[in-house]
């Protein structure tokens, strides 16, 4: 596992090359000419868009504009994306009939019948021609690295230890990586910038009460 950073050098920007996401990286390094890539929230889609779309020199776009006018491939970072609406379907029509790379990154998935349902059949038929690719939920040694860039984000260090122990309590997703940053931050400006694993038990164990 290793990290890189986009062009811009922030903290926030870092981006960490794992198991996880190295099919999406590889299918960006290579620019293929139409990529599907589906993540869920704080999986690192964005900075992939904002780091490729500079490399492979593609216009990156945050929306599907009514007037489609782009001599060049685009990337769209788009997390919920009109799947019912015309416009969408004409917007891929125009990538393919005028050979422009397309890239796609959402937080939907089109792994289940569900989402496949709410799609127009044109539009289905042209996003088959896509190469679709998962940003896979992290295991522990991505958990661990996460949280730690999270909390740098913010200029905090800690112990391994206290990262390792909020482990103990949070689901394997990017979300809850995020969350127990800010949960460790929380604890710190509570407890005049002191942290122990108690304190984090205490935290952890009194939010399973109320709810249960």
């Amino acid at each position: 596992m290793q990290t890189f950073l986009s062009l811009e050098s922030s903290n926030d920007e870092q981006l960490i090359e794992s198991s996880e996401n190295e099919l999406a990286i590889k299918a960006l390094k290579e620019n293929k000419k139409y990529v599907f890539i589906s993540g869920s929230s704080k999986s690192g889609k964005t900075i992939l868009a904002k780091k490729f779309s500079e490399i492979n020199k593609k216009k990156l776009i945050y929306d599907i504009p009514e007037k489609l006018v782009f001599d060049t491939g685009v990337y769209l970072d788009l997390n919920q994306l009109p799947l019912k609406s015309e416009n969408f379907f004409h917007f891929l029509q125009y990538f393919l009939s005028n050979n422009l790379n397309l890239t796609i990154l959402s937080n939907q998935s089109f792994d289940d019948s569900s989402n496949i349902s709410e799609i127009i059949p044109d539009t289905l038929s042209r996003l088959k021609l896509f190469t679709f690719i998962t940003i896979n939920p992290p295991q522990d040694q991505l958990l661990f690295l996460l949280i730690e860039k999270f909390l740098k984000n913010k200029s905090i260090s800690v112990q391994p230890k206290i990262i390792k122990h909020t482990m103990n309590y949070i689901e394997r997703t990017y979300d809850d990586a995020f969350k127990a940053a800010e949960v460790i931050n929380h604890l710190l400006y509570e407890n005049n910038h002191n942290i122990n694993l108690s304190l984090i038990s205490d935290y952890y164990e009194q939010i399973q009460r109320t709810l249960s």
